[in-house]
C-alpha cells in the first residue's frame, strides 16, 4: 500500500495508551502517553471523528495520520494502529480498509500475549528488586544494631546510598536538640543548608524536589535546593516526628527517582533513625548506670565516714542526723573522744556532689583525726588542715566549709573556729541567741597566710548548741521558696526545752511540712548538743 507514516500505540490502562512504534515521523513521540476517550471500535477516518478538545486526535492530525484501526484480542481493544496517506495519495478504498483491519486484528492476540509477557517480566523485575532491597535492609538492620554507634550508622547509610542507588551528592542530617544538623555531606556548600533545614523538617513523606515547586509552602525552599543540586528529600520519622533528613542529588546514571526508589530510601532512613535513637538511649542508659554506680560509691564512702554511734559526754546530751540527697552531697560531722574530759566536735560541707565530694570529705576526716589528738592550738591545727586540703584540691575549684572545736565536759567550755561554715547557734536557757562566727576563710582555696581566729563559749545547763549545713536553710518548697535561717531560729527557740534528739525531730518535721514533698537537692545534716 506504500504508506509513508504510521503509529502503533498499545493499551496501558483503561484509557491510557503508550506509543511503542512510529515510522516516517519524529521519533520523540515514542513512549509518549495518550489518553483516548470514547474509544473507536472500528476502522475510522481521522477526518470523520469529531471530538472537541481531544488531544489524542490533535496529536494524530499533527502527524498527518488519516485512518485509525483498533487492535482487538478476544473482543477487547489492546491498542490502535494509525496510518498516514499512501505514497500515491490515492485514498484508502473499502477493500483496502478491510484488508488493513484484517491484518491488524490477526496480530491482536500476539500483541496481547506480548503485552502480558512484558507485564510478567516487569512484575518479576520489580519482585527481584524488592527482594534485593529487603535483603539490603535486612543486612543493614543487622549492621546498624551491632555496636549501637551513631557514626557507624551514618557511614552505613552513605555506603547504601552510593552502592544501592548510585548518587553524586548527598547530605545526612539528624535532630540535635530542637534543630537538624548535618552529620554527613558531599555537598559543595552544605553550610547553606543550615538556613533551609528548618523549613523542610515538617515534611511528611519522601518527595521529589521539583514536585515541591507546586506547593506554595515549599516553593521557595525547593528552588534553593534545586540550585544546590538536590533532587529528592527523604524524612526520617519515628512516631510521625521528624528525627532526621536525607537530601539526595542526581543519580550517577542520570535517571529519575522512581516511587520504588523513594519507598526503599524511606525504609532505609527509618531503619537507620531507629538504630540511631536506640544508640542514644543505650548511651544514656550507660551514663545513667555509671552515675548510679558513682552515687552508690559516694553513699558508701559517706556512710563509712560518719560515726556509727555518738559517745556519751558528761553534762551534755548530744544527737545528730544526716539525710543524704538523691545526688549525695558532701556533708560530714564527727564527734571524737580526745580524752576523758575533751571531745572533738566538727561539721563540714564539701562543695560538689557524688564521688569527688565524698573523697574530699574523706580527706577532711583523715586530716582532722590525724591532727586533732595532738592539737595545742585550734587556730594552728585549722591552718594545717587547710594546707593539706589545698594540696589535695589543687586547682579543681573544690572547697569546704568547716566548723570544729574542743568541748571540755568539766568546765563546759567549747573552744572553736569557723572556716566559712553556716554559723552554729547557741540558744541560752533564757532564749538569747549567739552565732559562732569567729574563724577565717573556707578550706581548700588558699594556703593559710593569716591565722584562723578562735573563740570560746561556755554552755550552761539548759543551753543548746546547734550545728547544721546549708541543706536545711536552703531547702526549697514547691514554690521555690527557701526554708531560711530565720524560720530555723524561730523553731529552735520554741524547741529548746526538749532533748537534743527531740529538737532534731522537730526540725525534720517542720522541714518536711515546708518542702511538701519537694526533693532535697542537698544533704541535710544537723547536730544538737544540750547542756544538762
Amino acid at each position: 500500500m506504500l504508506v509513508t507514516r504510521g503509529i502503533v500505540f498499545l493499551k496501558n490502562s483503561d484509557k491510557e495508551f503508550s506509543v511503542i512504534a512510529a515510522k516516517g515521523i519524529n521519533q520523540n513521540i515514542l513512549n509518549q502517553s495518550i489518553i483516548v476517550e470514547s474509544l473507536p471500535r472500528s476502522i475510522k477516518s481521522i477526518g470523520s471523528i469529531s471530538k472537541k478538545n481531544a488531544k489524542w486526535l490533535e496529536l494524530l492530525k499533527a502527524h498527518q495520520q488519516t485512518i485509525i484501526i483498533p487492535i482487538f484480542s478476544q473482543e477487547r481493544i489492546v491498542g490502535y494502529f494509525s496510518l498516514g496517506e499512501r505514497f500515491s495519495e490515492i485514498p484508502y478504498s473499502p477493500a483496502d480498509k478491510k484488508l488493513i483491519d484484517l491484518l491488524v486484528n490477526l496480530s491482536g492476540s500476539a500483541i496481547e500475549k506480548a503485552l502480558i509477557i512484558n507485564q510478567v517480566k516487569e512484575v518479576n523485575r520489580n519482585l527481584d528488586r524488592k527482594v534485593q532491597e529487603l535483603n539490603t535492609l535486612f543486612d543493614l538492620g543487622k549492621e546498624f544494631n551491632i555496636g549501637l554507634d551513631e557514626k557507624k550508622v551514618v557511614r552505613l547509610i552513605t555506603f547504601a546510598l552510593l552502592g544501592q542507588i548510585g548518587i553524586k551528592k548527598y547530605a545526612i542530617c539528624l535532630l540535635d536538640g530542637e534543630a537538624l544538623s548535618i552529620v554527613g555531606s558531599r555537598l559543595e556548600k552544605d553550610i547553606e543548608l543550615n538556613s533551609i533545614l528548618p523549613k523542610i523538617c515538617d515534611l511528611e513523606k519522601s518527595s521529589i524536589v521539583t514536585d515541591l515547586l507546586k506547593h506554595k509552602k515549599y516553593k521557595i525552599v525547593a528552588a534553593q535546593l534545586i540550585q544546590m543540586g538536590i533532587s529528592a528529600l527523604i524524612p526520617m520519622h519515628i512516631q510521625k516526628k521528624t528525627k532526621g533528613m536525607i537530601l539526595l542529588g542526581e543519580k550517577l546514571n542520570g535517571g529519575l527517582y522512581t516511587n520504588a526508589d523513594l519507598e526503599f530510601l524511606y525504609s532505609l532512613g527509618n531503619l537507620a533513625i531507629i538504630s540511631i535513637e536506640n544508640a542514644k538511649l543505650f548511651k544514656t542508659a550507660i551514663e545513667k548506670q555509671r552515675m548510679e554506680d558513682e552515687l552508690n560509691i559516694a553513699r558508701e564512702i559517706q556512710r563509712g565516714l560518719l560515726p556509727e554511734t555518738l559517745p556519751s559526754i558528761d553534762n551534755f546530751d548530744i544527737a545528730a542526723v544526716t539525710i543524704p540527697s538523691k545526688e549525695v552531697g558532701g556533708d560530714y560531722y564527727d564527734v571524737i573522744k580526745r580524752n576523758e574530759n575533751e571531745y572533738i566536735i566538727a561539721i563540714a560541707d564539701v562543695s560538689g556532689k557524688g564521688t569527688p565530694a565524698a573523697l574530699l570529705m574523706a580527706n577532711v576526716q583523715a586530716a582532722l583525726r590525724a591532727l586533732s589528738p595532738h592539737c595545742k592550738s585550734i587556730s594552728e591545727t585549722t591552718g594545717q588542715i587547710n594546707d593539706l586540703i589545698c594540696a589535695s584540691t589543687g586547682n579543681s575549684n573544690k572547697f569546704i566549709t568547716f566548723f570544729w572545736g574542743i568541748l571540755e565536759s568539766n568546765s563546759r567550755q567549747f573552744r572553736y573556729t569557723n572556716a566559712g561554715h553556716n554559723p552554729p547557734i547557741v540558744i541560752s536557757k533564757e532564749g538569747k541567741i549567739k552565732e559562732l562566727n569567729e574563724g577565717g576563710l573556707i578550706l581548700g582555696v588558699f594556703k593559710t597566710s593569716t591565722p584562723y581566729e578562735e573563740s570560746v563559749v561556755t554552755l550552761m545547763p539548759g543551753d543548746v548548741l546547734i550545728m547544721y549545713t546549708d541543706g536545711i536553710s536552703e531547702a526549697m518548697n514547691l514554690n521555690n521558696e527557701q526554708y531560711s535561717e530565720e524560720r530555723l531560729l524561730k523553731l529552735l527557740k520554741e524547741s529548746k526545752q526538749v532533748s537534743s534528739r527531740e529538737i532534731i525531730k522537730h526540725v525534720q518535721k517542720d522541714l518536711d511540712s515546708f518542702t511538701q514533698g519537694a526533693l532535697h537537692s542537698d544533704d541535710i545534716t544537723i547536730l544538737a548538743i544540750k547542756a544538762v
